[in-house]
């Protein structure tokens, strides 16, 4: 199954006492899907892959890749520092069922691009998986170099595209234009909602973005009537994706404010965090309400 549209980088949902609800997790992973996406992350930054051991993360995985049941693709994030770590996640992911991994460089140490390379190579021929690249510098110190993105591409028939959570949009727009040289078929997918439209005018995939994730429905139409040449509601729609931007500003572990708005709109149970990030603002509840009450996000929401 090919990638392409909105795939929410779906958040985790734990119980209050912080452990994993698969059944709540379940329950949720219906709702995207009835919203009309396109296909699923799991285990991405939203995901909170950091705050889950190995074991959680592999029961997490598999429970939901059977509940999915071929529905929509599945991408797996297989983040960690160590690389036989992340090897192990891959071949887990594919012994699953996924359809793709997302790579995320390993972060502690700055790298040079020959040793990104040495690393993104050692997971592409390790897997038949679709890979792609996760280049998220705002997490992992490092942005990744357009000629090393285009190297990769032309490398490796199977690192098929790359997800930019960038805040420099001409970023995004040097890898559609370099990988395109070597790579017909290589997706770029935009991250940042407010890059959303215009990474689809110069020719991205789709969008792996934070609001898809409490509000599928606007990414997915926005998505949608611009593959039908109807740019002004595809325009309307960006207009107010750009507004929900306003959830990263909440929480400096914005999965924290994400979570809270899957459960104001979609759960009548409160939302379940896990230490250090059971920590947060008073504020950050009535924020999220306000927020999806700003933009009449009503289905089920308790505000």
């Amino acid at each position: 199954m090919n990638f392409q549209g909105i795939i929410p980088p779906v958040v985790t949902l734990f119980d209050e006492a912080g452990n994993l609800d698969l059944m709540l997790n379940k329950r949720y992973i219906d709702k995207l899907i009835s919203q009309n996406i396109h296909g699923i992350l799991l285990m991405g930054s939203s995901g909170e892959f950091s705050s889950l051991t190995t074991e959680e993360r592999k029961l997490y995985v598999r429970e939901m890749i059977k509940h999915i049941n071929g529905r929509v693709p599945v991408m797996v994030g297989v983040g960690h520092t160590a690389l036989k770590d992340v090897l192990d996640l891959t071949s887990y992911a594919e012994e699953h069922g996924a359809d793709g991994v997302l790579v995320v460089n390993p972060y502690y140490w700055k790298l040079s691009d020959e040793q990104l390379y040495r690393f993104f190579s050692c997971v592409a021929e390790h897997t038949k998986l679709q890979v792609f690249i996760y280049n998220i510098p705002q997490l992992t110190g490092q942005n990744l170099s357009v000629e090393l993105i285009k190297r990769l591409a032309e490398a490796h028939s199977n690192i098929v595209g790359i997800k930019e959570t960038v805040s420099d949009f001409g970023h995004i727009r040097q890898v559609l234009t370099e990988t395109k040289k070597v790579r017909s078929d290589f997706q770029v997918f935009s991250a940042f909602d407010e890059h959303f439209l215009p990474a689809l005018m110069i020719g991205a995939a789709g969008s792996i973005n934070g609001s898809a994730v409490f509000a599928p429905e606007i990414a997915v139409d926005l998505y949608e009537t611009f593959q039908k040449g109807d740019l002004l509601t595809a325009q309307k729609n960006h207009q107010v994706i750009s507004k929900l931007m306003d959830i990263y500003t909440y929480c400096p572990t914005f999965f924290t404010a994400m979570k809270e708005a899957v459960h104001q709109r979609w759960f009548d149970v409160p939302a379940g965090h896990r230490a250090p990030c059971d920590v947060f603002s008073d504020e950050l509840r009535n924020n999220v309400a306000t927020l999806l009450n700003k933009i009449e996000l009503k289905e089920g929401a308790q505000l």
